[in-house]
C-alpha cells in the first residue's frame, strides 16, 4: 500500500522530543530471500543487560557488545563473539566498575579481518571514556584511558571503525575551566594516538552536546556536534586522506537542541553529508548539506519535506555516497517510519515504511556498498526490521525475536554486511535480556578454490599429484574421489594417470552446497610405450615359467647328484633371469 506525503500542524513539542520523524510515501515489497534466526539470548547469569551495540566484519565474524549488573550492584562490560564455524561464544567480562558505579553505552566497531575496538563510559569521582582492542589471532589489549568526558550517552560520543581496522574516537572532554571536541585516532597495528586532535573548546558556560564521528577506508573523517551558547549551532569538521582535520564550520541554527545530527563520507568523491533536525515554529523538519569541492551547500530540508512534526533522524551513507535517511513523524494518533535515499545530489521520494504505530523506539538504520538498507525500531513489544533492496523496495517490517520472552520495546543496534544483518536488543521479562537476531540472505558464492599446479601439463610419471587450498568447511573431489581437507583448507592427492590426455576435474563444495571447478589436463608420455600391452601378451609363457619354477624347487629338494642339482639349479637361474627381466620393466613402468 502507498501512502501518500501529508503535512500536519505540531500536537507538542514534549511529544515530538520522546519520539519524532519526517514523513514518506510507502511501498511494499516481496520479502528477500533469506530467513531471521529467532534470536539468541546473549547474557550472562547477572541480574540485568542494557546498551546492547553490534558490529561485524566482512569475513563472517561478529560481536555483540552491552552492559550487564548484578544484584550489589556491580557493572561489567561484557561481549560475546560469533564465527561462521563456531556460532556464539559464551559471554565474557572486559571491565567492570565496582561499588554501585555505572558503566554505559559500549559501543564497538570491526574491521574486515574480524578484528575490533570497543569502546564505554565509566561513572565514578570522574566520568571517564575507555576503550580496548581485539587483534585477530592475538586476543584483546589493554585498556586505554581516553580521558575524562562530559558525553553521558550514546547519542553523545561515536566510535567509527574502518574496514582496514584503524579507528576513531569523537567525545565532549572537559576540565574546570572550559570543554572541547576532542577526536582520538587509532592506528591498526600501532595503537592509540598519544593525545587526541582537538576540534573546538569553548568556555564552561557554552553547552557542546551530540558529539558525532565516522571515518572511511580511505583514512577521510568527520565529526559533527552542536556548540550551544545563545544560538543552537551545528558544527561539523572534516579530515583529509592525509589525516588532516579542517577548521570547525557552522553548517546552520537548528533552534534547539539536537540528538540525531548524523555526518557521512563519500569516498569515491571525497565529499561529505550531514543531516540535523530543525526547529521551525511549529515544526520539526530535517535538513541536511553536502559538500561540492569541499564547500558546504546552504542547508535544505531532506527531499524538501517541510511542515513535519519530525524529530528522530538517523543518517549512514556508504563508501558511494549512497544515503538513507529514516525519520519518525507523529500524525496524530500514531506515528509513522518513513525513509527517503540520497544518490548522485538527488532525493527519492519518501516512503513510509509503517503507519499509525501507537508505540516506537527510535529508528536504526544500516546501508552497504550495493544500496541495501536496513531499519530496525520496535512496535509496541516487537522488535521488526525491514529490508531495502534495489527494485523491490522496502519489506514489510517483520518481527526478528520469536524465540524472545518478554517485551523487546528497547533501544537496539543494527549492522548490515556481506548479506548479512545483525541486530541486538533488550528482552525485558522481569531483568532486561540482551538478544541477538541474525538475518543471512542464501550463500550463492562458490567456495574459494586455488591449485598450486597448472591447469596445462605434461608429465612421463604414471602418478600425479594436484595439491590446493580451499575455504574451510568445504569438501573436495577428483573425477569424483573424495579428497581429505584439513581444518584450514587445504588438500592433497595422487592421481594415477592413463597414457596421453587426462582430464583431471577438481571441484570444491561448501557447506550451503555451492561449488566451484577447475579443471587439469594432464598429458602423460609413456617412457616405454606398449610395454603394459606386451607383458600382457606374454603373460602366458610367465605363467608357465612360474610352474616350472615351482617343480624344479620340488626336484632340486629329493636330488642326489651334484651334476643333476647343478643342470636343474641353471634352468632355475634361467626363469629368474626371464622373471627379473620382466618385473625390471615393469617398475621402469612405474
Amino acid at each position: 500500500m502507498k501512502v501518500e506525503l501529508k503535512v500536519f500542524s505540531a500536537v507538542s513539542l514534549v511529544v515530538v522530543l520522546l519520539f519524532g520523524l519526517l514523513p514518506l510515501n510507502g511501498a511494499q515489497a516481496e520479502p528477500m530471500e533469506g530467513a531471521w534466526d529467532g534470536g539468541q539470548a546473549l547474557q550472562r547469569s547477572m541480574n540485568n543487560g542494557f546498551d546492547p551495540w553490534v558490529a561485524q566484519s566482512s569475513n563472517g565474524n561478529k560481536i555483540v557488545v552491552w552492559i550487564e549488573s548484578d544484584a550489589a550492584p556491580n557493572y561489567f562490560l561484557c561481549f560475546s563473539m560469533y564465527t561462521p564455524l563456531t556460532g556464539w561464544s559464551w559471554p565474557e567480562t572486559l571491565a567492570g566498575n565496582w561499588g554501585g558505579n555505572i558503566m554505559s553505552n559500549p559501543q564497538v566497531g570491526m574491521s574486515d579481518n574480524g578484528s575490533a575496538v570497543v569502546s564505554w563510559i565509566a561513572y565514578g569521582w570522574e566520568d571517564h571514556v575507555y576503550s580496548r582492542t581485539f587483534i585477530a589471532d592475538f586476543g584483546w589489549g589493554d585498556t586505554f584511558d581516553h580521558g575524562q568526558t562530559a558525553s553521558i550517552n550514546s547519542k553523545e560520543y561515536r566510535l567509527s571503525v574502518n574496514g582496514n581496522g584503524d579507528a576513531i574516537l569523537a567525545h565532549e572532554s572537559f576540565n574546570s575551566t572550559e570543554r572541547s571536541v576532542a577526536v582520538w585516532t587509532y592506528h591498526a597495528g600501532s595503537g592509540w594516538d598519544a593525545v587526541p586532535e582537538v576540534l573546538e573548546t569553548v568556555p564552561l558556560a557554552t553547552d557542546l552536546y551530540y558529539v558525532k564521528a565516522v571515518l572511511s577506508d580511505s583514512s577521510r573523517a568527520a565529526a559533527v556536534w552542536q556548540t550551544i551558547d545563545s544560538n543552537y549551532r551545528v558544527m561539523v569538521s572534516t579530515r583529509s586522506v592525509e589525516g588532516v582535520w579542517g577548521a570547525p564550520e557552522e553548517i546552520d541554527d537548528a533552534g534547539t537542541w539536537d540528538f540525531t545530527t548524523r555526518v557521512g563520507i563519500d569516498d569515491s568523491t571525497g565529499e561529505f553529508m550531514v543531516t540535523y533536525s530543525k526547529f521551525e515554529t511549529p515544526y520539526t523538519n530535517t535538513y541536511y548539506s553536502v559538500t561540492d569541492g569541499g564547500i558546504w551547500s546552504t542547508p535544505m530540508p531532506v527531499a524538501g519535506v517541510t511542515e513535519s512534526n519530525c524529530w528522530n533522524q538517523n543518517m549512514v551513507m556508504n563508501r558511494l555516497g549512497v544515503a538513507v535517511v529514516v525519520t519518525t513523524e507523529y500524525i496524530n494518533p500514531g506515528w509513522n517510519v518513513n525513509a527517503t535515499f540520497y544518490s548522485n545530489g538527488e532525493w527519492t521520494t519518501p516512503i513510509s515504511i509503517a503507519t499509525n504505530l501507537t508505540g516506537l523506539f527510535y529508528p536504526e538504520v544500516a546501508i552497504d556498498d550495493l544500496g541495501r538498507a536496513a531499519v530496525s525500531f520496535t512496535i509496541e513489544d516487537d522488535r521488526v526490521v525491514s529490508i531495502y533492496t534495489s527494485g523491490d523496495g522496502w519489506t514489510e517490517p517483520e518481527p526478528v525475536e520469536a524465540d524472545a520472552l518478554g517485551s523487546t520495546y528497547s533501544l537496539g543496534s543494527i549492522s548490515l554486511v556481506s548479506d548479512s544483518i545483525l541486530v541486538g536488543y533488550i528482552s525485558s521479562y522481569g531483568v532486561g535480556t540482551i538478544w541477538a537476531s541474525l538475518f543471512e540472505a542464501p550463500d550463492t558464492n562458490a567456495p574459494t578454490l586455488l591449485i598450486d599446479q597448472a591447469l596445462t601439463s605434461d608429465t612421463d610419471r604414471p602418478m600425479f599429484e594436484i595439491t590446493g587450498t580451499t575455504e574451510p568447511g568445504a569438501t573436495v573431489d577428483v573425477n569424483g574421489r573424495p579428497v581429505a581437507v584439513s581444518a584450514s583448507g587445504e588438500f592433497s592427492i595422487l592421481v594415477e594417470l592413463s597414457a596421453g590426455e587426462n582430464s583431471l576435474v577438481v571441484v570444491a563444495t561448501d557447506e550451503a552446497g555451492n561449488n566451484a571447478t577447475k579443471t587439469l589436463m594432464v598429458t602423460y608420455n609413456d617412457p616405454l610405450p606398449g610395454l603394459e600391452e606386451r607383458i600382457g601378451d606374454q603373460q602366458g609363457a610367465i605363467d608357465q615359467l612360474q610352474e616350472d619354477l615351482d617343480a624344479a624347487n620340488d626336484k632340486i629338494a629329493g636330488v642326489e647328484s651334484t651334476a643333476m642339482m647343478f643342470g636343474i639349479l641353471g634352468v632355475v637361474g634361467l626363469i629368474v633371469a626371464i622373471v627379473a627381466l620382466v618385473m625390471m620393466f615393469l617398475r621402469r613402468k612405474g
